[in-house]
């Protein structure tokens, strides 16, 4: 005989809420900016010493950033606001 204890609840997530939605806490804003600067920051740096010119250096350091400080903060939203991105 199963116990309550044992029973596990089954959720089902929206995955395009989580990739899609726009930093909705001050906690999310915060951490975007944080690690959208730091990753600028360390793509930057090797493109600024180049012969490259400095619109396309700023161009090409910025699409890195931006992606992977979206996708921490979309793997931070999977991991611990899972069910605040449920599917209803």
């Amino acid at each position: 005989m199963k116990t309550k204890k044992n029973a596990k609840l089954e959720v089902k997530v929206d995955v395009a809420k989580i990739f899609l939605s726009p930093p909705s806490s001050m906690v999310e804003r915060v951490m975007l900016v944080v690690f959208l600067t730091l990753s600028f920051i360390a793509f930057f740096g090797p493109l600024s010493f180049s012969a490259m010119p400095p619109f396309e250096a700023v161009l090409t350091a910025a699409m890195p950033a931006l992606s992977t400080s979206w996708g921490l903060i979309v793997l931070y939203r999977a991991m611990f606001r899972k069910m605040d991105y449920c599917k209803k």
